[in-house]
């Protein structure tokens, strides 16, 4: 047996008590061919593109064990569901456990920063340091007498 990880994405039209039934179902469906589920809800998301004129969707994801002739079965119950705006099964990566969290926040200074969590572990990186320093004080003059000389240079004498 080997470790798949489903990731659904349900119409946003549905109410979050419609999705979590919808949801439902189909652990139901997916746990008569597969052992150990998990079922992480990640909310509700704004689409890249709008799939079937929805623009917003439930994601889900199940971790679940099966062998690779389930799965068929599995992806092929997904396709024919006429709920579910997307489906993917892929193999599941033991190396990453937990999902990461990216928090930004802003210094004093004006450094921001980005903060990685992995399971109780923080990063921290700079992300840019930006120091505000004034800008020079511009020269009025110099500024006029460099506009005349290129007016005075375009003029093509004799004509």
């Amino acid at each position: 047996m080997k470790k798949y990880e489903l990731l659904l994405v349900l119409p946003g039209t549905l109410d979050e008590k419609e999705a979590e039934k919808q949801v439902q179902e189909i652990k139901a469906s997916v746990s008569a061919n597969s052992q150990d589920l998990e079922l992480n809800n990640l909310g509700k998301v704004r689409l890249a593109y709008p799939i079937k004129q929805i623009r917003y969707g439930y994601y889900y994801t199940l971790v679940f064990n099966a062998e690779p002739e389930a799965v068929k079965l599995i992806s092929e119950k997904l396709r024919l569901r006429a709920d579910v705006l997307r489906s993917m099964i892929s193999h599941f990566n033991t190396n990453v456990t937990a999902a990461k969290k990216i928090v930004y926040s802003t210094n004093e200074v004006g450094v921001t920063t980005m903060m990685e969590k992995e399971s109780g572990s923080v990063k921290e990186e700079k992300l840019r340091s930006e120091v505000s320093s004034p800008a020079p004080k511009v020269d009025l003059k110099a500024i006029d007498e460099k506009l005349n000389e290129i007016l005075d240079s375009d003029i093509i004498p004799g004509v």
